[in-house]
Parts: C-alpha cells; structure tokens; sequence
C-alpha cells in the first residue's frame, strides 16, 4: 500500500449523521493506519457519483468508500441502471455500523403501541397514508416490507425529505413512517408517538422503546447501515491492514463518545460477513420492489 494520503470517499453531504461517523473515523484512524485519511463529499445521483469513482479507481488501498444501502443494494434492487456491479466491483472491507429505524405514529392516532397500530392498519376501512423520504427509499421499501408481511391498509406518500414528512405526521394528515433514528433524536418529543425500533435490539439511547419484534413481528429487522469498502480486486494485505485499522478506530473513545448522538450503533463485522450481508440486502430488495414497478431512471 502506497505511503500516500488515504481518500476516503462519502456518497452524502456534509453534514449529517454518516458524513460525520465518516469524518469521526478518518480523524481516529489515521495513527491506526499510519498514514492521513482524507474525506472527500461526493453527493451527486443519491452517491452514485461516488460509487463510481471507487470503483473506476485503482485498487491499491488509497481510494475507499464510505458505503451505505443507497449506492449498493437498494440502488440495483429498484432497476438503477448502474456504471458499476455493487458486488463484482467492489471489495467489501468492514461494516462499521447500524442506525436502526424507528416506526412512528401521528400523535392523534389512537394507538399506543407497535402491536395496536399493526392491528389498527389492518382493520382500517381506507388505507392508512404513510410517509417516505422519496420513492425507493429505505424508509419507502421498509414499510412496504412491513405491510406486505403483515397485511397491513396502508399508502404511500413520498416527500423529499423527513421535515416536510414530520410536519404532516404531528398534524395528522400522515398516519405513520419509518425514519431515521438520527432525525428522530433531532425532533423535539411530543410531535409523534414513537412506537418501535426495527432493530434486533433496544437502541443504548432510547432505552424505554421495544422493538418491532417484541411487538410480535417475528425476525423483522431493518436498519441503515454502513460499511467501509475498495476497489476490486483488493490484495488480502491490503484488506486485512484497512479493517483492522478502521476497526480500532471504530472502537475509539473519540468514535464510541458520538455514536448515540449519530444514532448508530458500531458493528465491526469483517469483510466476509459484510459481503454475505451485501448478498441478502439485495435479495430482500429486489423481492420487495418487485411488484412495486418502479422505474426512477
């Protein structure tokens, strides 16, 4: 691996919650790795644009990126056509870490927990709007794998973004939505009713709020996540010295200290298990968009 500067390529922003988990760990891993990352923000076609450029790049451990299900498997599962295979071209390296989604529930709506809003959306005469932060989104293909699996009434309305979405949820003109934990710590309490986690378990900062499978949905679990990945081929040396590198420095005090407040929990998985996750990320993709239609291109 070449002594030069390290780019770290983010398909987002800066700004928000990956960016700054992205800009937490080139920071933590540089004295790890002994040599600088750099950041690099490339938000261009939902990070496509990004997605591209580590792909094209040599694989000689100096380009990486910051991946996430919006570039990866989410994008090929709703028909993207894209200028690169999101398993052939890339070498997974680390899965760094997990925000789960929250499912809330308009403040009028008469429910009180997860288990009567799943028996209320079934029962309902007219389907039950929800919201998305857009069309083929993880907050869109979460709900309709919710609904699809548990016969749930309900319609989607997408917006462009979470705040308009938030508006429209605390004045009833939206039943529900999935979203972020980070957007969730950023709203003030009171305006929605937050019912659920989709996470395997409780979230160390909402502590009080039981998961979607306390509430009875059986093995249903659906977070944000993201990794670290190369070029491919990757030589194994190079490989082996990135994740443990950006495996410690995910486990740093400066790292660790701002996890709850990113609303993500570290993973910390190697390179097979973020490649076998990439693996059945994809196919749950594609079998929930498949009778959706969708055509975003």
């Amino acid at each position: 691996m070449p002594e030069r500067p390290v780019r770290l390529v983010v398909p987002l922003a800066p700004g928000g919650s990956q960016d700054v988990l992205g800009r937490l760990l080139a920071q933590a891993v540089s004295g790890p790795l002994g040599q600088q990352v750099v950041v690099e923000n490339r938000a261009g076609a939902g990070g496509v644009l990004a997605a591209e450029t580590v792909a094209r790049a040599a694989p000689d451990g100096l380009t990486i990126f910051l991946s996430t299900a919006g570039q990866l498997t989410i994008a090929k599962a709703i028909g993207r056509r894209l200028p690169y295979d999101p398993i052939e071209d890339f070498t997974p390296i680390l899965w760094l870490a997990d925000s789960p989604v929250a499912l809330l529930a308009a403040p009028g709506l008469p429910v009180r927990t997860a288990l009567e809003l799943l028996r209320y959306a079934k029962a309902a005469r007219e389907p039950l709007p929800y919201a998305s932060t857009g069309i083929g989104t993880n907050t869109h293909l979460i709900m309709k794998d919710l609904s699809a699996r548990e016969g749930l009434r309900v319609e989607h309305v997408p917006y462009r973004g979470a705040a308009a979405a938030f508006n429209d949820l605390q004045a009833g003109r939206i039943a529900l939505m999935f979203v972020s934990v980070p957007s969730v710590l950023a709203v003030a309490p009171g305006q929605f009713k937050l019912l659920a986690l989709a996470s395997r378990e409780r979230f160390p900062a909402l502590p009080e709020v039981p998961t979607l499978v306390e509430a009875g949905v059986a093995d249903f679990e659906a977070s944000i996540w993201t990794a670290l990945s190369a070029p491919a081929p990757l030589p194994e040396p190079v490989r082996a010295r990135l994740a443990t590198a950006f495996n410690e420095a995910l486990h740093s005090e400066l790292v660790t200290s701002r996890l709850d407040v990113l609303g993500a929990v570290p993973n910390g998985a190697d390179g097979a298990a973020f490649g076998a996750m990439l693996r059945q990320d994809l196919e749950r993709w594609t079998r929930v968009v498949a009778p959706l239609n969708l055509n975003l291109d």
